[in-house]
């Protein structure tokens, strides 16, 4: 009977620690709120005077993405950052179709950057 209180418990922690991060939210991509469409952000970029702030991320990741999303991309410093002084895109390194054409187009190895695009003048690694 033990066993099962402490596999309940178990349960329980787990339930809750997934549903603080947010219903469907990859942890490997914290807590910023992320665009998928590269062509609409560097429109809004350039309409707004901001540089994007690209994750090139893999997902599901490995447990360095993971622990980054968690320990980096959730500290509410970053995020606020991220979200007020970038427009914030997140493209997959993992899949194929839109971001692998992405990935392609810039010359994007399969691994995990952060890049930064000036709207302006281009794109900056």
């Amino acid at each position: 009977m033990r066993r099962g209180w402490v596999g309940i418990g178990l349960l329980l922690v787990a339930v809750a620690a997934a549903a603080s991060l947010g219903e469907g939210a990859p942890r490997e991509l914290g807590a910023v709120e992320w665009g998928r469409d590269l062509d609409a952000a560097l429109a809004r970029g350039q309409a707004e005077g901001k540089p994007l702030f690209v994750l090139f991320q893999e997902v599901p990741g490995c447990s360095t993405c993971v622990s980054f999303g968690d320990q980096v991309l959730r500290h509410p410093l970053l995020v606020e950052a991220i979200e007020t002084e970038f427009v914030p895109v997140f493209v997959y390194n993992n899949r194929g179709g839109r971001d692998a054409e992405i990935l392609a187009r810039y010359g994007e190895p399969s691994w995990n950057n952060l890049c930064f695009a000036n709207t302006r003048t281009g794109w900056n690694h």
